[in-house]
């Protein structure tokens, strides 16, 4: 009897074991799909070709401090550096020739702020938006070997790429976490030694702080990325903005970051009271902006997808057709059943599902629009105060599409405080001084990250989508092949969707 028990009990436990393994295998294999690997990478090398000089004749360039246009200058680009720049250059009948007349020459774009997942074909997402350097968030191993590609004469743009996430969980929640965000976990000291030598050793750029690190790990996160000379960047952890200016943390990945500690140190409910809270804003701002400018920490913006954040909660649908959604990735759009990280309607986990009486309703659409409002006025004293921003988006977010978002991304800024020279300054000098970069600026001995307009950024940001030509290293396009590379993605898109989404397309 004990034996017929004791086997009974057994094969429980198997079966147990069995499902367990099969639904770990199942989530596991989810949460890599939503990566969206699987998406077929176009062959872009047979769309474009390198040139070895390029020759840009007559052009309007933009001033290193982006202020105003030099007229009719020629760009001599040999082997993917700028090797002359002035008047009337002599012509080398073994250069391609690109009539620059009444057109404007910027430097290349940098998104600040991006999350290229496995999606490779958003590389060339970016690029086609003339956007030529890009800083990976929440690096991963995969990340490294395309950046490494591309320094070895590969098609993308440059890349900066920061370590995984920090997060300080242990035991279960430890394991939980880096399973399944991929993070960086550690919570003693000598683990954090050991992982933040292992950040340096693999490559990246810098260490990705988190938001829920603990004020203790914070610090010896801090401490130890200065031993081992590698920067600190990302959302401002579990201290208030008092210990974090003094912190040494050298950036904040959103301005929201700051509106959401503003929020607590205000203590009340913000749907509840939404005029008072702006006012409390108000008055602690500037003196927000001036610690951050002592302490010389500089904010990437992030603006347009707070923006969004109202819409995409009450009229996703409509927020769709706003965006090239055909573009981007269908796994990550499409999401996983595990929880929320799509931006299909039921799958998007910014959309509205609360309790549907309508007073439920507006207590939420007052704090989203107040949230966004709040984001405005920060980000006005920012710049009234002169803190360094850099133009960033949080690209494969919900509705932040790789390349056409920083487009978005500058209008936000302009019409946040802005001037257009100030935007197209946090999209180029700003972000490649912070990265100590060579690019950002049209100089002599700067690398060959340029974009040529049909129309002048300066009289309205929204010329920056008037792209004729982007520059990069020894390769050009022009508009006829970013049409090219964009109907491929579209067409491996296409291929790899599950979910239609004719209802949304423009």
């Amino acid at each position: 009897m004990k034996k017929m028990r004791f086997r009974k009990l057994l094969y429980v436990v198997m079966a147990l074991l069995g499902i367990s393994f099969c639904v770990f295998l199942w989530s596991d294999n989810e949460l890599n799909t939503v990566l969206g690997k699987s998406t077929k990478v176009i062959d872009i090398s047979s769309i474009v070709k390198p040139s070895e000089i390029i020759q840009i004749k007559n052009a309007n360039v933009l001033s290193e401090d982006c202020t105003y246009f030099i007229k009719n200058q020629d760009v001599i680009i040999k082997n993917g550096k700028i090797f002359n720049l002035g008047k009337n250059q002599l012509l080398d009948n073994s250069s391609t020739i690109i009539d620059g007349t009444n057109k404007y020459l910027i430097p290349g774009l940098i998104d600040s702020h991006v999350h290229l997942k496995e999606s490779k074909n958003d590389l060339f997402l970016y690029l086609v938006n003339g956007v030529t350097y890009v800083r990976e968030m929440a690096g991963r191993p995969i990340a490294l070997e395309w950046k490494k590609a591309i320094q070895k004469n590969g098609i993308g743009p440059r890349m900066f790429i920061t370590s995984p996430p920090i997060y300080s969980e242990s035991g279960l929640s430890g394991y939980y976490y880096s399973w399944t965000r991929q993070s960086v976990n550690y919570s003693t000291n000598e683990d954090a030694e050991k992982e933040i030598k292992k950040i340096k050793k693999q490559g990246y750029d810098a260490v990705k702080m988190y938001g829920f690190v603990n004020p203790e790990m914070f610090k010896t996160t801090i401490e130890l990325a200065k031993k081992y000379n590698i920067p600190v960047v990302g959302h401002i952890p579990l201290v208030n903005l008092k210990t974090f200016y003094q912190s040494g943390q050298k950036e904040i990945a959103h301005i929201e970051e700051i509106t959401k500690k503003n929020m607590d140190d205000f203590g009340k409910s913000i749907s509840k009271n939404p005029k008072e809270y702006i006012n409390y804003l108000k008055a602690h701002s500037d003196q927000i902006a001036k610690k951050l400018k002592e302490n010389n920490i500089c904010v990437t913006s992030t603006i347009s997808l707070i923006e969004s954040l109202p819409k995409q909660r009450f009229a996703l649908k409509s927020k769709l057709k706003e965006i090239e959604l055909k573009y981007a990735n269908p796994k990550i759009i499409e999401g996983t059943p595990l929880y929320k990280l799509g931006w299909l309607p039921g799958k998007n986990g910014y959309e509205y599902d609360g309790e549907e009486e309508s007073e439920a309703k507006k207590i939420s659409l007052t704090f989203w629009k107040t949230y966004a409002e709040a984001i405005h006025i920060m980000t006005k004293a920012l710049v009234d105060n002169k803190v360094t921003i850099m133009a960033g988006t949080d690209a494969n977010v919900a509705t932040v599409v790789p390349g056409f978002s920083l487009h978005d991304e500058l209008q936000s800024l302009s019409q946040s405080g802005m001037t257009n020279s100030q935007a197209l300054y946090s999209a180029t000098v700003a972000p490649s001084s912070w990265m100590k970069s060579n690019t950002g600026k049209i100089k002599i001995g700067y690398n060959s990250d340029l974009v040529l307009l049909a129309k002048n950024p300066l009289d309205d940001i929204k010329n920056t989508k008037t792209i004729e030509y982007v520059f990069f290293d020894k390769t050009m396009i022009d508009k006829i092949q970013i049409s090219t590379i964009l109907k491929a993605i579209e067409e491996a898109n296409n291929e790899n969707r599950n979910i239609k989404i004719d209802e949304y397309i423009k």
